[in-house]
């Protein structure tokens, strides 16, 4: 009689990686299925483009318990980060338990999800069936590009790309091309800036100019900004507790704001936003959001000498020799690459799991980002997006683990899904336009983990030095060793969570 339960994960990412190893440490079986034929999801050889780094420093993107090597850069490349994936992989031995290049064509539940789930495969032409009895769903917010539908792409006589698509070959080509880049997110500046060195003023059409923070602020490293939890709370979260509840208080508020504004104030200054015309119209606290991030070298210098060209609006149709813009003004190009960012999919489920686990506006109804309060033996992790993703995905793992052997603190369903909706409501009254179908959590990363450890019952605070805990940036070593501190804790479930404890205190509306 079979007395170990099987964890089938789809996705070999960041996300998919660590959930594995974090429920071999919690003694299920696993298997995981990547549709690649190789493991590092986003930081494929076959997504990235040239030069790609992280928007992390080396030490703050990383598991608690296998730090990134001292040789590597700063901001490691995409190279980096897929050598150090593997290097985890083989070092916890999840390589034999994972089937590349096998794709998931349908999740089917049975006995509507109580008994488990059978995964039909496709591998290498082959199909095949893996039952499993708990499911999570690692394939990430950045699984499929997005590319929007633009009246009279079939006339274009060049190339259109999405920016997952741009490679070295592009970039060599450019150098007698005319290059136009749609978008405003790091990967539009960093297939930008690059351009712009080989290449006569490519491009950038954007919509809207959105706040960027520089890597080396004033001589500071980011991370010693923004990256500790002072830096999280200068952005009111939708408790206030603690000091929060002084920082966004009668008293608090005008440091708070004088503070976020002078910041602002100094990265306008620091790029030169208005020599360039991309100083944003909105404040600078909403880089608070899900669109949080760095600049890339020689974006905003290139675009204040003129050689980017700047040209807000969007492509309302193609030409045969570039694109029209809504403002009328056309633009000659040879190659137009959309930096449009992804979208969330789940093709694997059928409609009636699919209507359970997303609302009618499309956004994912998950209890702290991890669990769908409709849908039994079924998780998500990597949902949770950060500006530390593998700790909080690694934390998200645990936070299933403990699920499955039903040993965290959890409302029922109709209190989880009271729970998500009064969250999202806040949600999108923050960030209208940026919340990742539902998913958003920055800036809040560390409220999310504080969230997650509660419901397990775990201590937030891992130090006991309160200046190194506020102050000090993001350590995930401080977390090493959850699985131990998890076995140690009683045998009945975990303490109150966040709900309970926040009865009294503020809530931001």
């Amino acid at each position: 009689m079979k007395t170990q339960k099987t964890i089938g994960i789809i996705g070999a990412g960041v996300s998919g990686l660590v959930t594995a190893k974090t429920m071999r440490e919690h003694s299920f079986e696993v298997v995981l299925f990547e549709k690649e034929t190789e493991l590092g999801g986003v930081w494929t050889s076959t997504r990235r483009y040239p030069n790609v780094t992280t928007q992390n420093t080396r030490d703050t993107y990383t598991f608690s318990d296998f730090p990134m090597p001292k040789h590597y850069p700063e901001w490691p490349t995409g190279e980096n980060v897929q050598e150090y994936l593997t290097n985890y992989a083989r070092h916890f031995d999840l390589l034999p338990h994972i089937q590349f290049g096998t794709t998931i064509r349908h999740a089917e539940p049975i006995n509507g999800g109580h008994g488990g789930w059978i995964l039909h495969t496709t591998q290498n032409g082959v199909s095949g069936q893996v039952e499993v009895d708990f499911l999570v769903v690692c394939n990430g917010v950045f699984s499929e590009p997005n590319m929007p539908s633009v009246q009279g792409r079939e006339l274009f006589g060049g190339q259109v790309m999405h920016s997952t698509s741009f490679r070295q070959e592009h970039l060599d080509a450019a150098k007698t091309q005319k290059i136009a880049v749609v978008g405003f997110a790091k990967s539009a500046h960093d297939i930008l800036s690059q351009v712009s060195s080989v290449s006569q003023k490519p491009v950038c059409i954007y919509r809207e100019a959105k706040w960027k923070m520089p890597r080396i602020f004033w001589g500071l490293n980011f991370k010693y900004l923004l990256l500790h939890r002072f830096g999280e709370s200068l952005f009111p979260y939708r408790f206030l507790y603690g000091i929060h509840k002084f920082l966004h208080g009668p008293m608090g508020k005008p440091v708070t704001n004088f503070l976020v504004k002078s910041i602002g104030n100094l990265v306008a200054a620091q790029l030169k936003l208005k020599k360039s015309g991309l100083l944003p119209d909105k404040p600078f606290d909403s880089i608070a959001n899900c669109s949080i991030g760095l600049t890339s070298d020689n974006f905003y210098e290139r675009a204040a000498t003129g050689d980017i060209q700047l040209e807000k609006g969007e492509i309302s149709r193609f030409e045969t020799d570039g694109v029209r813009l809504t403002n009328g003004k056309k633009i000659e190009a040879d190659v137009v690459v959309f930096a449009t960012g992804f979208r969330q999919t789940v093709p694997f489920f059928d409609a009636d799991i699919s209507r359970r686990l997303r609302n009618a506006k499309g956004w994912f109804q998950l209890y702290r980002n991890v669990l769908p309060a409709d849908v039994p033996n079924l998780s998500f992790v990597g949902y949770n997006p950060s500006l530390f993703t593998p700790f909080t995905s690694e934390l998200a793992a645990h936070y299933s683990a403990q699920y499955v052997k039903n040993k965290l603190n959890l409302p029922d369903a109709d209190g989880m899904k009271a729970e998500i909706a009064r969250h999202q409501e806040w949600l999108m009254q923050r960030v209208p336009h940026g919340h990742s179908s539902g998913t958003c959590i920055i800036p809040f990363s560390f409220h999310h983990a504080d969230e997650l450890m509660r419901d397990m019952g775990l201590k937030t605070r891992r130090t006991g030095n309160p200046v190194t805990e506020f102050m000090a940036p993001f350590n995930p070593g401080m977390y090493k060793g959850l699985t131990q501190e998890l076995q140690r804790l009683p045998a009945t479930r975990s303490q109150p969570g966040m709900e309970q404890m926040l009865t009294n205190e503020v809530a931001v509306v």
